[in-house]
């Protein structure tokens, strides 16, 4: 073990005796019990948890001293000092920069949403468990200044709610009269049901969320009802759509025909996006007033999905408000791809036209939100008001809008697009890797989480083993009645009055003192208190390493 990995074991050990340090308990009396940290101070000793018990010998055994219980006691193990280590980035808040007064700025990723009075996005986080939420850590519980929280070694609070409540929102399978099984799917559960636009009529979409049989991961079948596909070759215009991928697009798996509901529904499996609802029904139906910074984020993230669109040679044909998924962390993903294919509704356009009524589409997801707000609308003379952008914007998002919406030019291309955004598409990918970061910093912090799982294991693999394979009195004797001295020290301490030490800093402790082989001593008393050793850890791993490989020995066998 390295210097570096036992350092980082002792920070997390200090971190959890800082987090105990904060509880106080009540006894029995009524009376407040003393912290973990004053009873360290107190001798603490080693009972039985039987009064008949009796010691095996210690065969093949050499400690390095011996002591008696009268002449020295245990203590728990005082706080350690932890290694500094870097604070997880922040998200970019250059996005949440941009906005003008009365228009909400862009969330910050890893923030609920919500329409508030001030009229900003907000995401309500629905009806959820609180078991699935752990205890907020303490932040700060007056310890010492170079002892750090118990908070800066765990997950980042903001994203860990949003990730327990994207895997809640996954598990979870609401009341409905849906079939118990589709093609390959079950567990399904209602979502949204959207109209899209693509044809001269809408297509009503319901989307569910179902499990596969094939895999266990969820996915969102799109159900159109009473459609069948244009021919019968139709469905495999699908199989190009597969190949396309983009972190903006929510990915095409498969599509199929069913009667499961009842009628003849045609079924487009996507990827599934928890949390994510379409822009129709958080901003437009909500009439939410949003930044410019969101805006640019949002034409940036659209343009990037349909430049990888276009350059597989497809079309997407029904871009618009009802068919963008918006998640917490303000990410956008095309959610309709394929069905213009499947159901051919392009009939005799050519596809570059096609490409541009993509293109043009964006221009009316820009109208579509800012028609929300009465200070967008302009009125001319005999005709109904014109949506354009209201004197809070920057010259350079009108005469974006403008381009978008073919008022400066009838041919719109994405360099043209990228050149208005200009520095902004910096902001964008500067967000993405701040974003990345952290992630990462969050993910480091839980790389090495089952060292302790792993080591708790084998002990409990190797003490009181009472099958007739083996030895009755293996693990009683030599060094695995050391391993369950040990056992008993860390978990079944007592304090003078005779009373549980459930101390949780004392157990991490030792434990992370155990896994690095630290050569630091500890005490291990017997259960009658006739006997103790005076051990490194280092020794006690020596132990549980060799007698776990002689368990598995196949010769044990």
């Amino acid at each position: 073990m390295s210097s570096s990995s036992t350092g980082q074991c002792h920070s997390t050990a200090a971190a959890a005796h800082s987090a105990s340090e904060s509880l106080i308990t009540a006894d029995n009396s009524g009376n407040k019990a003393q912290s973990p940290a004053l009873r360290a101070q107190t001798p603490v000793k080693l009972r039985a948890s039987s009064p008949a018990f009796k010691p095996s010998p210690i065969k093949n055994r050499k400690p390095s001293s011996v002591a008696s219980a009268s002449s020295s006691q245990l203590r728990l193990a005082p706080a350690f000092t932890p290694r500094q280590q870097p604070r997880p980035r922040q998200l970019d808040e250059q996005r949440a920069e941009g906005g003008t007064k009365g228009h909400a700025q862009v969330l910050p990723a890893f923030e609920s949403m919500s329409v508030g009075s001030d009229g900003c996005v907000e995401r309500p986080p629905g009806p959820i468990n609180e078991e699935f939420f752990m205890k907020t850590l303490p932040a700060h519980t007056g310890q010492p200044p170079y002892m750090l929280p118990a908070n800066h070694f765990a997950v980042d609070e903001q994203l860990r709610r949003v990730l327990v409540r994207e895997t809640h929102a996954m598990s979870s399978v609401g009341e409905s009269d849906l079939p118990a099984q589709v093609h390959s799917y079950h567990s399904l559960s209602p979502q949204e049901t959207v109209d899209v636009f693509g044809a001269s009529f809408p297509i009503r979409q319901h989307q569910i969320k179902a499990q596969s049989i094939a895999d266990g991961r969820c996915y969102s079948l799109h159900r159109i009802t009473g459609t069948q596909p244009a021919s019968k070759s139709a469905l495999g215009a699908i199989d190009k759509w597969k190949a396309v991928q983009s972190p903006s697009i929510a990915q095409v798996y498969e599509a199929f025909t069913t009667r499961a509901f009842g009628d003849n529904s045609l079924v487009i499996v996507h990827e599934l996006k928890p949390l994510a609802a379409s822009l129709k029904s958080q901003l437009v139906d909500a009439r939410a007033q949003v930044s410019e910074a969101f805006l640019w984020s949002l034409v940036l993230q659209l343009i990037s999905a349909l430049r990888t669109v276009h350059s597989a040679g497809l079309a997407v044909q029904t871009l618009s408000v009802s068919t963008i998924l918006l998640s917490p962390t303000n990410r956008v993903y095309l959610n309709s791809c394929g069905l213009a294919d499947v159901l051919a509704l392009r009939g005799s356009l050519n596809m570059d036209a096609a490409q541009q009524g993509d293109l043009q589409a964006v221009g009316h997801v820009l109208s579509a939100i800012l028609g929300t707000s009465a200070e967008n609308y302009i009125a001319v003379q005999g005709q109904a008001p014109v949506v354009v952008p209201g004197a809070g914007f920057s010259p350079d998002f009108k005469e974006l809008f403008g381009y978008l919406n073919h008022r400066l030019t009838p041919v719109v291309a994405i360099d043209d697009i990228l050149r208005l955004a200009g520095s902004r598409v910096f902001v964008e990918l500067d967000a993405a890797r701040r974003e990345s970061d952290l992630l990462c910093d969050n993910l480091r912090l839980e790389l090495s989480n089952g060292r302790l799982v792993r080591l708790l294991c084998k002990i409990n693999f190797i003490t009181e083993r009472a099958d007739s394979v083996m030895d009755p009195e293996w693990a009683e004797t030599g060094d695995r009645y050391l391993i369950k001295l040990f056992r008993d020290y860390v978990f079944h301490l007592v304090n003078e009055a005779g009373k549980p030490v459930a101390s949780m800093a004392h157990v991490v402790g030792n434990l992370n003192k155990l896994d690095a082989g630290s050569p630091e001593k500890v005490m291990l008393m017997s259960r009658d208190e006739k006997s103790c050793l005076v051990v490194s850890y280092e020794e006690v791993k020596r132990c549980v390493e060799e007698a776990y490989q002689e368990l598995v020995a196949p010769t044990r066998r």
